[in-house]
């Protein structure tokens, strides 16, 4: 073993561990990437160190071992990406939300024009109102309403409510 790493031998295999252990933990940890940029710095150095102390053959070796590593770890990633554990993490959405159920018609508001509500929230001069049994966010024109008065649509540009 010492012949092989030379005189650093021990600093080496520490950060070369330390390195793929970081790694490895950049691979299982949400963050931001502070774990998998110190342990790459680590496999740098320990390259670094045997270019530095005349052993290109093990420098050589350690680079073609973190790059098969860093390989199987990309592929290992990937994988659990489609179906793994990532997949199965709570912090990975997947569930798809339609736009039709996050953004209601201009048609369908539309039809509210000349009905009355009740403002359920003082309106000023934006707030909440409860038209045909349902809340929509609306408008006044540049007047206060105060809240459980009756206001009128006057008009939809979009999904803008105006009222009176």
């Amino acid at each position: 073993m010492v012949s092989l790493f030379g005189p650093l031998w021990i600093p080496c295999l520490a950060l070369f561990l330390i390195g793929m252990a970081l790694l490895i933990m950049e691979l299982f940890l949400p963050g931001f990437g502070a774990s998998g940029i110190c342990g790459i710095l680590c496999l740098v150095a320990v390259i670094v160190i045997q270019f530095m102390t005349n052993r290109p053959f093990v420098a050589w070796i350690v680079t073609g071992a973190v790059l098969l590593i860093l390989l199987i770890m990309i592929v290992l990633f990937m994988h659990s990406m489609k179906n793994g554990m990532l997949f199965r993490s709570p912090i990975v959405l997947k569930e798809q939300i339609e736009a039709e159920a996050i953004k209601p018609s201009s048609e369908s508001l539309e039809t509210l024009i000349g009905k009355t509500g009740t403002a359920l929230t003082p309106l000023r001069p934006s707030g909440i109102a409860l038209i045909d049994g349902k809340r929509y966010s609306v408008e006044t024109q540049a007047t206060f309403v105060d809240k459980d008065a009756e206001v009128t649509v006057l008009g939809v540009d979009g999904t803008k409510i105006t009222v009176r």
